[in-house]
């Protein structure tokens, strides 16, 4: 059992976080504060050293390694993440490398591959997942929205909310992996396909966009389609099988997910170590008062010990995809989901008490901290399934499913 990272997987590591501490870093309020605000520049810039590249194989312009592609997106993401507290790139960017790239490469047809998968890892193309609907997000299995296939394309009635990068979609291109009934008689079982939608390339489709509290750098917003077509070599996965590939999507995306919330808690913790060490009062550091650094080290704790279990869980979902049959996906379930419930709660936890322990400091903008709490409490309210949600899979694994669902 080896728990350092390979030589290159250090080497990119240090690459991602010598980018994002000088290009990024500085200009994070930046992208908080302006619509559609990450820039131009540093997209090609992390495409450059290989961020958007880091779950695409080689032979589709990207770098993967191969049998550790979701090992990688964890580090990048963890990375982005320090340096921009708002979460707007982080998660651009785990949607970009996760349901696209990983996704794509996994469950779409060549012809897909070969036309998407370059434009992902050039960072030209922006990606996302759309599976939400205005009557709910944590019961999948409950969509209501149509792609009836007719020939050799798929016709699609409906509308989907809340979903990630409306606008970026749009305006760099790209689109979303996106989750429909089929067959309304079959269900989850069979009745389910998931499809990738490019929003530039069809007809029939409109967006609407909503105002978060975080995040402002990233779109949020919804789709409405009245008789869309898609052509059914955007196919991904098989026919009637895309709950399954979605829920195995779902894996991926919040391992990244979980990176962020990680990233950005650590950033919080951080800053709020070198701040206690440096304030003085009542002639001492701040640093010197247990009610300062018993806080940090219980959240220090809670940090180093869901790191080391994310990077098991990306371990193990590589192992899936590269080692047939080395782990099941009920295995690999209850592990993501310790990390998807616990992270974003810590990173909220921790933008809290680094607030705190800066005092006044902490509340103004002149601290980053209040942009990472905003950022993280999307992932607390809910996206990429809620917390609740991910307790239900945790019960699964302790009792068997007879025991916990209907």
């Amino acid at each position: 059992m080896e728990f350092r990272l390979s030589k290159e997987h250090e080497m990119f590591k240090r690459s991602v976080r010598e980018y994002c501490e000088k290009n990024v870093a500085p200009r994070s309020r930046e992208i908080d504060e302006k619509e559609n605000g990450i820039p131009d520049d540093i997209i090609k810039g992390l495409a450059e050293i290989g961020v958007f590249g880091c779950t695409v194989p080689e032979k589709y312009g990207g770098c993967a390694m191969p049998g550790e592609e979701t090992q990688y997106a964890l580090t990048a993401i963890h990375e982005l993440a320090r340096a921009e507290l708002s979460m707007s790139l982080p998660v651009y960017t785990l949607l970009t490398i996760g349901w696209g790239g990983e996704f794509i490469a996994l469950y779409g047809n060549e012809e897909t591959k070969k036309e998407i998968l370059p434009k992902l890892a050039s960072g030209e193309w922006s990606w996302g997942i759309c599976a939400t609907e205005p009557g709910g997000g944590s019961d999948v299995a409950a969509i209501k929205t149509q792609a009836i296939r007719k020939g050799n394309k798929f016709i699609i009635n409906g509308e989907k909310a809340y979903i990630s990068q409306v606008n970026e979609c749009q305006k760099r291109g790209g689109g979303h992996c996106t989750l429909f009934v089929s067959d309304p008689a079959k269900g989850v079982k069979g009745g389910m396909t998931m499809l990738a939608v490019k929003p530039n390339d069809v007809k029939g489709m409109t967006s609407s966009v909503y105002k978060d509290m975080g995040r402002m750098g990233l779109s949020t917003g919804g789709f409405r389609y009245k008789d869309t077509e898609v052509a059914d070599k955007y196919l991904l996965g098989k026919e009637g099988k895309g709950f399954y590939a979605c829920m195995e999507g779902f894996n991926v995306a919040r391992v990244v997910v979980a990176a962020a919330c990680l990233g950005g808690a650590e950033k919080c913790i951080e800053i709020a170590a070198d701040y206690a060490k440096q304030r003085k009062a009542f002639g001492r550091s701040l640093s010197k008062f247990q009610g300062i650094s018993f806080d940090l080290a219980d959240l220090y704790t809670r940090l180093d010990l869901l790191k080391n279990q994310l990077m098991r869980g990306a371990w193990m979902i590589d192992k899936y995809y590269s080692e047939p049959g080395s782990f099941t996906q009920k295995q690999i379930n209850p592990i993501i989901a310790e990390c998807k419930w616990l992270a974003p709660q810590l990173s909220v936890d921790a933008a809290r008490q680094a607030i705190m322990i800066l005092g006044a400091f902490g509340y103004t903008k002149e601290s980053p901290l209040e942009m990472a709490m905003r950022g993280a409490m999307s992932y607390v309210s809910g996206a990429e399934g809620a917390a609740n949600i991910m307790k239900i899979i945790i019960a699964r694994d302790i009792f068997g499913s007879e025991f916990v669902d209907k």
